[in-house]
């Protein structure tokens, strides 16, 4: 049996323009209701590694308010704290759903996110209820299946930020103090941290390695 031809697009995609709206304002209604406000704040890439895939170098200078419905409101999900061949790692997640209206009005507009069209994962998010400071971790693309044809909302697992020398400076205090957290990196306050031509610099452990004393009759010796 073939489906509703008053309820079809003129693409021949299930529902119209008309309802598609009506959906994702329905949506965007219920989590500005039940909601939780958070700061969306997109990372920008440095010196991007391009092998790895990874910039030791990001910089995070604009926060953009957002409302979000946590879904796991009874508490993280995830393994908590575990013990890796790294040492111990705390794995607090949770998820949370977004309007893909909203996202675009509110921050995909301005087009300083990685991606144009979704959330990236690399993006933070700053929950002011519990102060703390989260990375997106995972974004589902295909949310119950494009219903009506269209794309209404954004669910994402977002994990606790471990903060790796990066640099934090949108203007709100309670997010930039994420960058006074210590860090194994001695040049992130340097002004030359964003010089990238110094990116794998081995002249620092030469240095270092010449001040080394070593005793091959007491190896252990201080």
């Amino acid at each position: 049996m073939a489906t509703n031809p008053f309820f079809t697009a003129t693409t021949g995609t299930q529902g119209s323009i008309n309802e598609q709206s009506l959906l994702a304002e329905l949506i965007e209604e219920s989590i500005q209701i039940w909601g939780q406000n958070f700061y969306y704040i997109p990372r920008q890439l440095v010196a991007k590694d391009e092998i790895l895939g990874e910039d030791r170098l990001s910089r995070f200078k604009d926060a953009y308010p957002i409302e979000l419905y946590v879904e796991t409101h009874d508490g993280f999900i995830g393994q908590n704290e575990f013990v890796s061949k790294f040492g111990l790692y705390v794995e607090a997640a949770i998820q949370v759903t977004m309007s893909a209206k909203r996202w675009h009005e509110l921050i995909g507009h301005f087009g300083n996110s990685l991606l144009q069209v979704r959330p990236a994962e690399g993006d933070l998010l700053y929950y002011p209820v519990m102060k703390k400071l989260f990375e997106i971790k995972w974004v589902d693309k295909n949310t119950n299946f494009f219903q009506l044809g269209s794309l209404p909302m954004f669910k994402m697992t977002i994990e606790l930020f471990q903060y790796s020398s990066e640099r934090i400076e949108t203007g709100i205090p309670a997010i930039d103090a994420f960058q006074s957290l210590k860090s194994f990196d001695t040049a992130v306050n340097e002004p030359g941290v964003d010089n990238t031509v110094n990116y794998g610099n081995n002249n620092k452990f030469i240095e270092e390695s010449e001040n080394i004393i070593w005793d091959e009759n007491n190896p252990f010796n201080e």
